[in-house]
């Protein structure tokens, strides 16, 4: 993957090692989850689910059942809204996909530390070439239902074997290869020391990021160096 112009010097970006996590022996839901999905039954619309049981990925019927689930419009949603406690450890938020909306409006943007995503339709068309972008992402497991898939369950941990945590920067962001989620190649990643928030939105005009509540505690955060993660 080419370098994005805006690490070449005087910015110099810092390229560091990633630690990789096998494959899993099956996607089942661990319990304590947060599980979201584009309900079949309940037209344009999710259900939020809070799920204390093990489910089977894109089982809506069976985590109707087990979880404690409430419809939510898709009209009410805030883009990129989402946003998980980077201090809750012990919580994942999984969401299955049937429609490429849910990754656009709904995850693009927003902050969430450990996620596991589904893909629950056959084919899922993404259209041309696109990026989902993670803010904080630790965490990134991906299982798909297509079963000519050749890696179909796959997960990374995003934590650099250099000494640079993401607690060290100002802000950690993963720009996720949408075309790598069918499962076709092994998930890859690299991460760079890049520029602060002020810079990348100067230079990625199109990066979008829900920062407000973040910004509004630490305003110092936008002009501190960021840890930049592509994922294909």
């Amino acid at each position: 993957m080419k370098m994005p112009s805006s690490c070449l010097p005087p910015l110099l970006c810092v390229l560091l090692p990633l630690h990789f996590a096998g494959t899993e022996a099956h996607p089942y839901l661990r319990p304590n989850v947060t599980l979201v999905f584009d309900s079949t039954i309940h037209s344009d619309s999710l259900r939020n689910c809070s799920c204390a049981a093990v489910v089977r990925p894109c089982d809506e019927t069976l985590a109707n059942l087990l979880c404690n689930c409430v419809t939510v419009s898709r009209s009410s949603l805030t883009p990129g809204g989402l946003r998980q406690d980077n201090r809750r450890t012990d919580r994942t938020l999984t969401v299955w996909v049937r429609e490429a909306w849910v990754l656009r409006e709904l995850l693009n943007g927003s902050h969430v530390p450990d996620l596991h995503l589904s893909l629950c339709a056959p084919v899922l068309d993404l259209g041309p070439a696109q990026y989902l972008t993670l803010v904080g992402l630790r965490r990134l497991q991906v299982y798909t239902t297509a079963k000519e898939a050749l890696h179909r369950d796959q997960a990374l941990n995003i934590v650099s074997s250099a000494g640079f945590e993401v607690q060290d920067s100002g802000l950690s962001i993963t720009l996720l290869d949408l075309g790598s989620l069918s499962g076709g190649l092994r998930l890859k990643a690299y991460s760079v020391v890049g520029p602060s928030l002020q810079v990348l939105r100067q230079h990625f005009l199109n990066l979008t990021l829900s920062l407000g509540n973040m910004l509004s505690s630490d305003p110092e955060l936008i002009h501190m160096p960021s840890m930049l993660t592509f994922v294909y």
